[in-house]
């Protein structure tokens, strides 16, 4: 095994790289990002640098927090702005939860024009 620094970097790398693709399921992406983030700052310990992984995992992970956060917004906007979206949403929520998005809405108080 390898000094505990060097192998928790290289795991912050490992999920900085991987958070990009998973940005586009489910937006899991921005929840590795952020973990690759954490464990790329911890792995400095008591060292007085950075190893070269972890500035690696910071700069994948901020990637992956950007282009995860960048999607949301993007189908959020969708949600609202395209009806064939907002529909397979109704039909989605109807069949999770009973009761459309759309009625969700109405008891928040909210009223969308369509």
């Amino acid at each position: 095994m390898g000094d505990k620094h060097t192998v928790m970097a290289g795991n912050a790398l490992v999920l900085g790289l991987v958070s990009i693709p998973l940005c586009f399921f489910l937006n899991i992406g921005t929840i590795v990002g952020g973990i690759a983030i954490v464990l790329a700052l911890l792995s400095k310990g008591t060292m007085e640098k950075l190893l070269p992984q972890a500035k690696k995992a910071i700069i994948y992970g901020t990637l992956g927090l950007v282009i995860g956060y960048g999607v949301f917004a993007y189908d959020l906007y969708a949600v609202f702005t395209k009806p064939e979206y907002r529909q397979q949403l109704n039909v989605m929520s109807e069949q999770m939860n009973g009761i459309s998005f759309d009625d969700m809405l109405k008891e928040l108080g909210i009223e969308l024009d369509n």
